[in-house]
């Protein structure tokens, strides 16, 4: 089964929100409900931070790559009714 271009991007944006969601609560949980020393809180909210960063610009970067493609498929579309009002 092959998976077009587009519904690849959009399963990557829906994955890298998943994950980012998941980082989110995790944190949520550590920071709130466990019994930790705050020295291990400190560390796992840098952690957190290094990993939302990461996850946000992979995000970022995969919303502007739908973007691009949406337009190049757009401008490709465009460009074959052109060639089809031409050759009739």
């Amino acid at each position: 089964m092959k998976l077009s271009q587009q519904t690849q991007i959009e399963a990557q944006i829906g994955f890298l929100i998943g994950i980012l969601l998941g980082a989110l609560s995790s944190w949520v949980l550590i920071m709130f409900f466990t019994q930790w020393e705050w020295y291990f809180k400190v560390f796992a909210t840098i952690g957190e931070i290094g990993i939302l960063g990461s996850l946000s610009l992979a995000l970022y970067q995969t919303i502007e790559q739908r973007k691009h493609y949406l337009e190049s498929k757009k401008i490709m579309e465009s460009i074959n009714e052109e060639i089809e009002e031409i050759t009739q």
